[in-house]
């Protein structure tokens, strides 16, 4: 993606560009914090690390297709949200888990709904069935996972911790709720309505993988470090 120059007017290279760097950049971060942090804080550090890992992976394949073809592929954004969402909701399990215990068919009941919110919406876009059901699908596995976030044993595990744990739950759950709502819309306006991987769209997923991804890492991070620092 670096061989092939591009003008600040293309937007979507500059957007996937930068969420390759971006996404990078913050596995980089939490993987040096490995070697700083509390020993248990250590596996959800990883998990969000591994997570953006493997967005900067699918970004900088991504960028180097569109500057190669001028077009997208919701098909590759979807392989890389099969690992990065199970990364994602497995790193809050254990971010909760640091502070008491909670059950462990909590992590399978949660990695398998978010395995199918997005095999929903890719059964969907891929014509297996039509795609508004397949949306709501997925809405319907989102709102079971925010179920156990709001009302399960992780938040109350993290209930009695300290206020920086706690501040942190608050917000990586906000970013869940509001910001992979954001996900359901696009697929919505991409396959329902036929938009398309129109250069809005793929700007707009770009945008909310920095609110969905990168700052709930770098959260995870900071609270990991208020227990050495």
């Amino acid at each position: 993606m670096f061989t092939t120059l591009y003008t600040s007017k293309d937007v979507v290279s500059t957007s996937l560009t930068g969420l390759a760097l971006m996404s990078l950049a913050a596995a980089v971060l939490c993987f040096v914090g490995l070697s700083w942090s509390n020993e248990r804080w250590r596996v959800p550090t990883a998990l969000v690390g591994a997570a953006c890992l493997v967005t900067a992976i699918y970004y900088a394949g991504a960028t180097g297709y569109w500057l190669a073809s001028g077009a997208a592929s919701a098909g590759v954004r979807f392989s890389a949200w099969y690992t990065v969402h199970p990364l994602q909701i497995a790193a809050v399990y254990f971010f909760a888990r640091t502070q008491g215990p909670v059950p462990v068919g909590v992590f399978w009941r949660l990695v398998g709904a978010s395995i199918l919110m997005v095999f929903g919406r890719w059964l969907g876009d891929a014509g297996f069935f039509n795609p508004t059901l397949g949306v709501l699908i997925s809405i319907g596995f989102w709102l079971y996972i925010l179920g156990e976030m709001y009302f399960g044993a992780m938040p109350e595990a993290v209930r009695k911790s300290s206020r920086p744990v706690r501040f942190g739950y608050f917000w990586i759950r906000l970013l869940f709720t509001l910001g992979w709502a954001v996900y359901p819309i696009l697929h919505f306006v991409d396959v329902v309505i036929g938009v398309g991987q129109a250069p809005s769209i793929i700007v707009l997923y770009s945008v909310f993988d920095v609110v969905n991804l990168i700052i709930p890492s770098l959260i995870v991070l900071a609270v990991a470090g208020q227990d050495r620092y």
